[in-house]
């Protein structure tokens, strides 16, 4: 009986053992540039990404958030909610590199137009059209010349200074 226990436990920990390369292969995550991440916000929503830059700037006043800027083009930046890790940053870290993981996230700041436009846009067609598509109907503000003012963000989920 001993030896069917002792069977058994060394079954499950081969078993165990052997669905751990899936699981770090799951938890792999892409990495994009800044730019990529701010031209086409919506596409990356709620996404766990990956991104290099440079801190630009920290908060001086709640100390939660910084905006990390792309490496050789500072045209391009990315908030960053720090969260539980704000204490792990300061002021003096401006300047320095750092590698990002983090979910994307976006506010859209027009949200009343949006819905408005949603509204419009079912009403033209008589409900027949499921208007679903958040980018559809931005898509449709901006040929109307409304902007939607998307701004994306990252919460900090993991951080590495070079």
């Amino acid at each position: 009986m001993k030896r069917l226990f002792l069977l058994m436990v060394a079954g499950l920990i081969m078993t165990a053992c052997g669905n751990q390369p899936r699981q770090q292969a799951e938890s792999i995550v892409n990495t994009y540039t800044i730019e990529q991440l701010a031209v086409e916000p919506l596409v990356y929503e709620g996404q766990t990404v990956r991104f290099e830059g440079v801190i630009d700037h920290m908060c001086r006043h709640s100390g939660d958030k910084m905006r990390v800027a792309q490496v050789g083009n500072d045209a391009f930046s990315m908030q960053v909610m720090l969260g539980n890790m704000m204490d792990q940053f300061s002021q003096e870290h401006e300047g320095a590199e750092v590698v990002i993981t983090g979910v994307l996230q976006t506010v859209i700041r027009n949200l009343d137009e949006l819905e408005e436009d949603h509204h419009h846009h079912d009403d033209d067609h008589d409900h027949d059209h499921d208007c679903d598509s958040t980018e559809e109907a931005i898509r449709r503000m901006a040929e109307k010349g409304i902007s939607p003012d998307i701004r994306p963000y990252v919460e900090l989920m993991a951080f590495e200074l070079k």
